[in-house]
């Protein structure tokens, strides 16, 4: 009966992880948005296109699922194939590129530059360019956010949400005053600490693009 399950995931991956869910065994439950998403895609079980057959390949970490709520026989949990671990890693990704904006948003200004947010993210999540690349961070954030508007921006002791993240400018209203007096290192922690608490608002645009229904 299967009752653990090793699922392979990118290094990266694992880092930010490491945060949201604990550096150790995690076990499988539907009350946060990474649960919700790995029971639906381990019950599913898409086998998808040949072109994911490579996926396996980036995902030399682990994260290691207790699945004792879950029993195997009882909920049609399954080995993963390598369309479900292309599915989660991308799902994972997007929410990490998605928080990285928002500290994009929140703190690049003329006296912060965007390679320093940039780096401070990945330092916050111990994340090194083994793992992932600065470099591609960066065109990512340059493909989605409005770079000139941000480099134009004076610093602020008090720093509006950006509109453009949607639900997370509702859910993160009170950020702004939070870190008005702190350092960059400390505002960066506040941030951090208010999305690792949040509910999966981040999640929604991704389930439209994958068709999934957590």
């Amino acid at each position: 009966m299967l009752k653990t399950l090793d699922f392979p995931i990118k290094p990266h991956v694992r880092k930010y992880l490491n945060t949201h869910l604990g550096p150790d065994i995690y076990v499988l439950s539907n009350a946060d948005r990474f649960g919700k998403m790995l029971y639906h895609l381990l019950r599913r079980q898409v086998k998808g296109k040949l072109h994911h057959a490579g996926s396996r390949e980036d995902c030399t970490a682990r994260l290691q699922l207790d699945l004792r709520n879950f029993p195997a026989h009882q909920y049609g949990l399954k080995e993963v194939t390598d369309y479900t671990i292309f599915q989660f890693n991308d799902f994972c990704d997007e929410i990490l590129k998605e928080e990285l904006y928002l500290w994009v948003r929140q703190f690049v200004n003329k006296r912060t530059t965007i390679r320093e947010v940039i780096l401070d993210f990945m330092g916050a999540y111990d994340i090194r360019e083994e793992d992932i690349q600065y470099e591609t961070l960066r065109k990512a954030v340059q493909r989605n956010c409005n770079l000139t508007e941000l480099k134009k921006r004076k610093p602020k002791s008090v720093v509006k949400m950006s509109q453009k993240t949607g639900g997370l400018s509702r859910d993160s209203a009170d950020l702004s005053q939070k870190t008005g007096d702190l350092s960059r290192a400390g505002q960066h922690r506040v941030v951090r600490q208010e999305l690792t608490q949040m509910p999966g608002t981040l999640t929604d645009f991704i389930r439209q693009r994958h068709g999934a229904v957590c």
